[in-house]
């Protein structure tokens, strides 16, 4: 289990937003935010990174930074092993 979070951690952190259904725009250089509606939200994904980051401080799932994996746990609000299987499911 460990290599395949390696391998899922390392996926492009905007493809799994995406598979999420997030609305992504960009913002910055290789900053993108996610749009709720007509209005962008404080969740920031950093593309050289691979990571993301709320910044309102707002917990969903216990967490409100980090990897790919953490992302869908945020965005589901499901347990690790269901991040695992969601993005195994799709990527591997």
């Amino acid at each position: 289990m460990k290599d395949v979070a390696t391998t899922l951690r390392q996926l492009p952190i905007l493809d799994v937003a995406r598979s999420l259904g997030l609305n992504v725009v960009r913002t910055g250089a290789r900053t993108y935010n996610m749009r709720e509606e007509r209005e962008i939200t404080s969740l920031v994904i950093f593309e050289k990174s691979n990571t993301w980051h709320r910044f309102s401080g707002k917990e969903r799932g216990g967490v409100s930074r980090g990897s790919t994996i953490d992302l869908v746990m945020h965005i589901r609000q499901c347990s690790f092993r269901m991040a695992i299987d969601f993005l195994t499911s799709r990527f591997l």
